[in-house]
């Protein structure tokens, strides 16, 4: 097991904070914010999709957890930060399961469509 990565960040409004990172992050610290804006993530994954344009990528997902933030949920605890509609979403266990309910119905949605648009195709085609 390797020890602990150590970072000092410099920031604006309390000089050089040293933190010891959890084994999972993979960030970097940037110099030059605020203390509470300090952050520890994870590796992001999200949802690739190839389209008639090209590729789209949906969704990206990491786990963070910011040391110095109180008085914004979730505080200090670990979660899971998902981007939709072009914002992020500090999400936990229960929030990223009925996240993943509603995409398995959106799933289902756009199956029941392929098949009534190859329906219709299908009748176009025989006339």
């Amino acid at each position: 097991m390797s020890a602990p990565r150590t970072v000092t960040v410099h920031t604006r409004d309390h000089g050089p904070v040293t933190l010891t990172c959890p084994t999972w992050c993979t960030t970097a610290h940037p110099d030059g914010g605020y203390r509470v804006d300090i952050s520890h993530t994870g590796d992001e994954t999200g949802l690739t999709l190839d389209t008639t344009r090209g590729t789209a990528y949906l969704m990206p997902t990491f786990l963070e957890q910011r040391p110095y933030t109180e008085q914004r949920p979730p505080g200090r605890g670990l979660f899971i930060n998902i981007g939709l509609d072009g914002d992020f979403y500090p999400s936990d266990p229960a929030q990223l399961h009925g996240i993943a309910e509603a995409l398995i119905r959106h799933g289902a949605q756009l199956h029941a469509l392929a098949g009534h648009l190859a329906a219709l195709l299908r009748e176009e085609g025989s006339r």
